[in-house]
């Protein structure tokens, strides 16, 4: 033996709190794109407001985006803990009937 062991019901259970995590990063990134299309302007045209929308813009849409894409990665975590509580329940039904057989 290896002392390898899961805990199936366990998995399946944390598994299925990823879908609130996926909820809440999905509105975490809408409330950031609404501030930050809010906010395009707020700096101003002058000198001074270039200057600083050149340095902040590029920064703040690499954030959106990485938000963005949090709820789909969150998403696919979660989908994967599943499907290995699946697998691992399949084996360990499948080893048990092959002891019973």
């Amino acid at each position: 033996m290896t002392g390898f062991e899961s805990d199936v019901e366990r998995l399946s259970a944390r598994a299925g709190e990823f879908d609130g995590l996926v909820e809440r990063a999905a509105r975490v990134s809408a409330e950031l794109e609404r501030a930050l299309a809010g906010a395009s302007a707020a700096w101003g045209s002058d000198a001074v407001g270039r200057s600083f929308a050149a340095a902040h813009v590029g920064a703040a849409d690499e954030a959106a985006e990485r938000v963005r894409g949090l709820a789909e990665r969150l998403a696919q975590a979660g989908g994967s803990f599943a499907e290995a509580a699946r697998r691992y329940r399949a084996g360990d039904e499948a080893a048990a009937d092959a002891v019973r057989d």
